[in-house]
């Protein structure tokens, strides 16, 4: 029939997709209830559908794929950018997506997708059909939020995989979030993982040189477990982080 090898070849798609093709929003409605009349697609969620295998009845489209469609700025974050980028240690079934754009959150596929909020504009790439966070960013955004990271222990086994970055989108991020506390918990644990992550002595002295003499605790997390205190970064920190060996390499 007439747009659907168009429509087919989106993976996931929304209404506006299809009228772009018709031109005719009542084509496009007619269409979209005939595709899922012959379960050739699926509806995540309202204005928002996926592309089926024909032969196994299965959703083509990816968890990553779908976080980007959901809304025109939406992409893929936090410990779900790390699965992404295949450092994970544990296998969630939680989809972070971050968008400027409200959504409830919902399930599909044996995915939950749960709305963060989005400030920033920078560190976000395209990846074919996904938006995510680049590896600076994605680093950094899950330092700043240890609890959509996994927790610490995922975080450091996250960061041993993560491979080497960039210091100047490093040095460059942190000034878009100009948080003292981030400087103090970035430089701490770039400073730990500095080998494995590529980090040069420069990066870590521009942490150093912005932070304040407030002491702070790492995360919620750091004041119910054993902890103690770096006087360097004023940072009241888990102890996995002072037991914990240096990254490996890639």
């Amino acid at each position: 029939m007439k747009n659907y090898k168009e429509i087919l070849s989106l993976k996931v798609f929304n209404m506006q997709d299809v009228n772009h093709l018709t031109h005719n929003i009542n084509s496009s409605k007619s269409i979209i209830q005939r595709m899922l009349k012959n379960k050739y697609i699926q509806r995540v969620k309202y204005n928002l559908y996926a592309v089926c295998d024909l032969e196994y009845g299965n959703v083509i489209a990816d968890q990553y794929m779908i976080s980007s469609k959901i809304q025109n700025d939406s992409f893929v974050s936090y410990h779900s950018a790390f699965d992404y980028y295949g450092v994970k240690n544990q296998v969630f079934y939680i989809v972070y997506v971050s968008s400027k754009k409200k959504f409830e959150d919902f399930d599909f596929d044996g995915y939950s997708y749960e709305f963060i909020k989005n400030k920033y504009d920078f560190g976000i790439i395209q990846k074919g059909s996904v938006r995510i966070t680049d590896k600076e960013r994605t680093v950094l955004d899950n330092i700043n939020r240890t609890d959509l990271a996994g927790g610490n222990e995922e975080l450091i086994m996250c960061l041993e995989l993560m491979g080497r970055l960039d210091n100047n989108k490093i040095k460059e991020y942190l000034k878009y979030y100009n948080s003292k506390k981030l400087y103090a918990k970035v430089g701490f644990v770039l400073e730990k993982f500095k080998e494995s992550l590529g980090i040069e002595e420069e990066t870590i002295t521009e942490c150093h040189n912005n932070i304040c003499n407030t002491h702070y605790y790492f995360d919620d997390e750091t004041k119910r477990l054993k902890n103690k205190f770096i006087s360097k970064w004023n940072l009241i920190v888990p102890e996995i982080y002072l037991t914990r060996g240096e990254g490996i390499y890639w």
